[in-house]
């Protein structure tokens, strides 16, 4: 077979880790979080508390991120690797969109985003043995984080200060958090709204509408899975794993109601109430799997 032409190499190239960069996506490091929230008890009885601390941990990042970018307002790199118009159909669409230089360059938040939750998923779990976990963040970071220099979204400064603050935000985590009993993912989630309301003060100032309703949607989010944890943890961690269809409703919701706060549906004061509701339903859906078996087990009683 004759080698690919170097245009056809290179779009192949781009388009390879325009899917590898979904893998440090906001909306996916969430969803999978929310699963394994769910499903934990499953595999491993602190796996639970461990969800609920990476998905403070990942509040904290995208706060912190947004706050930082918000106050820099460096802009992306102008050049795009390639005219992703003379690529086929809808996958034209999908590249253009990973390829988009809108938004701010310092720090990179998927750098960041997948440092606090693949290195916090590797530093905080049991399962396995601990070698293997960090290598499989790191590879998983290296991926996502050299997507972004390979899309032309990013220069490098801004990966290896991602990963820098990733990392530095792990070791607050697992400091702040730590416990004699269990993870208090309720104290991550107090910094992530501080610092959403820094990140708001910042953004206010610069005039920067669309960073403006990210720090309320965070620091909705942080509220509402604080407050929850907060007063349930320990029972939250007790409740048994999720069945698929309250999980899938529980998605289906959560997921409306986070998407109608990120494009802006319901104004900044509903994106906060949005937000909040969501992540409670998240946190909250083992409850409603142990009242669900309870009552169906007083049935056939």
């Amino acid at each position: 077979m004759p080698p690919l032409p170097l245009v056809a190499a290179t779009e192949s190239v781009v388009t390879l880790f325009a899917v590898i960069t979904l893998l440090g996506d906001a909306w996916l490091l969430f969803v999978g979080l929310s699963v394994g929230y769910w499903i934990g008890p499953r595999v491993d009885d602190d796996s639970r508390a461990v969800a609920a601390t990476v998905i403070a941990l990942a509040t904290l990042a995208l706060a912190v991120v947004l706050a930082v970018k918000s106050y820099t307002a460096i802009p992306r790199p102008a050049a795009t690797p390639i005219d992703p118009a003379g690529l086929p159909g809808g996958l034209a669409g999908f590249v253009a969109g990973e390829l988009d230089s809108s938004g701010f360059a310092f720090p990179s938040g998927h750098a960041t985003g997948v440092t606090a939750v693949y290195g916090g998923l590797a530093a905080l779990l049991t399962i396995g043995r601990r070698q293997r976990r960090y290598a499989a963040a790191a590879t998983m970071i290296g991926l996502v984080s050299g997507s972004r220099v390979i899309l032309g979204v990013h220069y490098p400064r801004d990966i290896v200060a991602g990963i820098a603050l990733g990392v530095g935000l792990i070791v607050l985590a697992r400091w702040v958090a730590a416990d004699e009993s269990i993870l208090r993912a309720d104290r991550v989630c107090l910094l992530a709204g501080v610092a959403s309301v820094v990140g708001l003060g910042v953004a206010a100032v610069g005039g920067h509408t669309e960073e403006v309703r990210h720090a309320v949607i965070g620091l909705g989010t942080a509220v509402g899975a604080g407050a929850t944890w907060y007063r349930g943890g320990e029972r939250l961690t007790a409740a048994p794993a999720v069945s698929i269809p309250v999980a899938a409703g529980g998605l289906v919701v959560a997921g409306g109601l986070w998407i109608g706060a990120y494009e802006g549906v319901f104004g900044l004061v509903g994106a906060a109430v949005g937000s909040a509701v969501g992540v409670i339903i998240i946190l909250g859906l083992p409850l409603v799997e142990q009242w669900r078996k309870k009552e169906g087990n007083a049935a056939v009683a």
